[in-house]
């Protein structure tokens, strides 16, 4: 996947914070994770909406319901990595 891709506008955004947060090397093994778990971590954020007020987690649930949207996410992370 190329880091110019233009049908994950929001996946590009999402990888470009981590890494200008420091986050990319951390969340780069935690991805494998959650692409197993994603599911039950997507279904605890909307259960925990109600109580989240004014925060909205929607995006990152779904994401967190797609392996195929954090595979594309950590490879996003690697390639930025590796750019270093």
């Amino acid at each position: 996947m190329s880091r110019e891709d233009p049908l994950n506008p929001e996946i590009l955004l999402w990888a470009e914070s981590l890494e200008q947060r420091g986050l990319a090397e951390w969340l780069i093994p935690l991805l494998d994770i959650l692409q197993v778990w994603g599911f039950v971590a997507g279904q605890f954020l909307w259960m925990l909406t109600p109580f989240l007020g004014r925060y909205s987690f929607t995006a990152i649930a779904e994401a967190l319901e797609e392996p195929e949207t954090l595979r594309r996410l950590q490879q996003c992370l690697i390639e930025g990595e590796t750019q270093r």
